[in-house]
């Protein structure tokens, strides 16, 4: 073992989930039972323009399940989603992207840039919805790798059914022009990685068949967000609970996984400077050079270090220790099979 778990509190949870509030299939009740029943400790549900489960008192400790209500903004041209985290109200009268990302801020809440790169123009039903306003700037972080999107990305035809029958099966990586282009950004501040599932549970029809694709149970078996946090969950102390969730979130204290390859809980992603301090991935403002990079995990897998974009050094199997002796934006990436589960965010060993 590198690390003791004593030094965090790792929690597992789903992100970017849509309801029957706006255009999901799936009720709060059946959500919250699903999702306690897979074993997640969270979940932020984000439905469209739309604080009504708030309002309702879906937020807060269902058993052991900590529930999050935010909401997920579009502009005008319904482009530039944005999830917005732990704010009270819907900020309906901000139509621009920059209106909306400072009203987040502004009003002391965490926001997340939603599938910002999504390209596809081959089904008029499913229209992408990328991020252009890549000039604004204030918010968070960036949903690194969703789990809808992937999918549809990769439906080229109405003949991809045995996609559709197997929708988890099919899911890949977070698009490469993506990552390259949040390793840029980080080298100007800090900027948080997310992995959003972006459920819906359609229901759609082929001739006289109609069927759910993502089931909200299949949903809930893919892209998942794991955060580091200094202290347990506490059903009886919401509010920090609440506070600690956001908290990570925006200073990227975690790492992604595709649940489809393996469950994820128990990865150990941290680094040990040469003062000795101990720290798991995101912002911090204070590093001492040379350091390690320490990664442990619960499968065989080619663990990846990334510098500044570029691979830099692979070691294979369940553990490993990389050096670390030069400045740069570092995060870890781990394939099993050759199939991407686990990208860890940042740790920015630059002075911002």
């Amino acid at each position: 073992m590198i690390l003791k778990k004593k030094h965090f509190h790792e929690v597992c949870g789903a992100l970017h989930l849509h309801t029957t509030y706006s255009d999901g299939g799936t009720d709060y009740n059946e959500l919250i039972r699903t999702a306690s029943d897979l074993g997640l400790d969270f979940i932020v549900v984000t439905d469209h323009m739309s604080l009504e489960a708030l309002n309702d008192g879906y937020e807060g400790f269902h058993k052991n399940l900590l529930v999050l209500v935010g909401y997920e903004h579009n502009d005008s041209n319904n482009l530039n989603h944005y999830l917005a985290i732990g704010v009270d109200r819907v900020f309906s009268e901000c139509s621009k992207s920059r209106q909306y990302v400072e009203a987040v801020r502004s009003s002391g809440g965490i926001g997340f840039i939603a599938h910002p790169a999504e390209k596809r123009h081959y089904f008029g039903y499913f229209p992408p919805y990328p991020w252009t306003s890549w000039e604004v700037d204030g918010y968070d972080g960036i949903e690194i790798w969703n789990q809808m999107s992937d999918w549809v990305e990769q439906l080229k035809s109405w003949l991809s059914v045995i996609r559709i029958l197997y929708p988890r099966r099919f899911i890949g990586s977070p698009p490469s022009e993506l990552l390259q282009r949040w390793d840029r950004l980080n080298k100007k501040r800090f900027i948080s990685g997310i992995g959003g599932v972006d459920a819906h549970s359609r229901k759609i029809r082929i001739g006289f068949f109609g069927f759910r694709i993502f089931p909200i149970k299949v949903e809930l078996k893919g892209i998942r967000t794991h955060l580091y946090l200094k202290k347990s969950l506490n059903r009886s102390a919401f509010d920090s609970s609440k506070q600690s969730i956001l908290y990570a979130l925006k200073n990227g204290n975690g790492f992604i996984s595709n649940y489809r390859h393996a469950d994820a809980r128990g990865t150990l992603i941290f680094i040990r400077y040469s003062n000795g301090v101990i720290a798991c991935p995101g912002f911090s403002k204070n590093f001492s050079l040379p350091a390690t990079i320490l990664v442990e995990i619960p499968n065989r897998g080619s663990i990846r270090l990334i510098r500044d974009g570029e691979l830099i050094a692979v070691v294979s199997g369940c553990h490993a220790e990389f050096p670390v002796h030069k400045k740069g934006i570092y995060r870890i990436e781990v394939y099993r099979k050759e199939k991407a589960w686990i990208y860890s965010n940042p740790f920015p060993l630059i002075a911002y």
